[in-house]
C-alpha cells in the first residue's frame, strides 16, 4: 500500500538564509524593529526565525535583504507587508514565524 502526500501550498518555497528586518506595533502600541533570518520564501509568504513573540494576526512589515555578506546600500531588497499566521516557540528561545504577504515591492 502506498501513501500519497499532497502539498497544500499554492506557491513553491525556496529554502534560504537571508537576513530580514521586521517592523510592527507591539501589544502596548509601541513600534518595534527586530532582526530576523529567513528559513524559506515564496510568492505568497515567508517563514523566518525571530527573537520576538509576535501576536498571530498582527500586521507586520518585513524587509528582505538578498545577501549573505555585510549589507551595503546596493544590496537588493524586497519590502513586504503581511499578516503573521503562525508564531511557534523554539527550544533555543527564538520563534518560527509564518507570514502571508498582503503586498511586496522590490527596492
Amino acid at each position: 500500500m502506498s501513501t500519497t502526500i499532497t502539498e497544500r501550498r499554492n506557491n513553491l518555497r525556496i529554502v534560504c538564509n537571508y537576513p530580514a528586518i521586521v517592523e510592527g506595533i507591539d501589544l502596548q502600541g509601541k513600534p518595534y524593529e527586530e532582526n530576523a533570518k529567513l528559513a524559506n520564501l515564496s510568492a505568497g509568504g515567508l517563514y523566518m526565525w525571530i527573537n520576538r513573540n509576535i501576536v498571530c494576526g498582527s500586521k507586520i512589515s518585513v524587509t528582505i535583504l538578498f545577501s549573505d555578506t555585510p549589507i551595503d546600500i546596493n544590496t537588493p531588497k524586497i519590502a513586504t507587508k503581511g499578516i503573521l499566521l503562525r508564531n511557534e516557540p523554539q527550544t533555543n528561545g527564538t520563534y518560527g514565524a509564518a507570514v502571508k504577504f498582503v503586498n511586496y515591492r522590490f527596492l
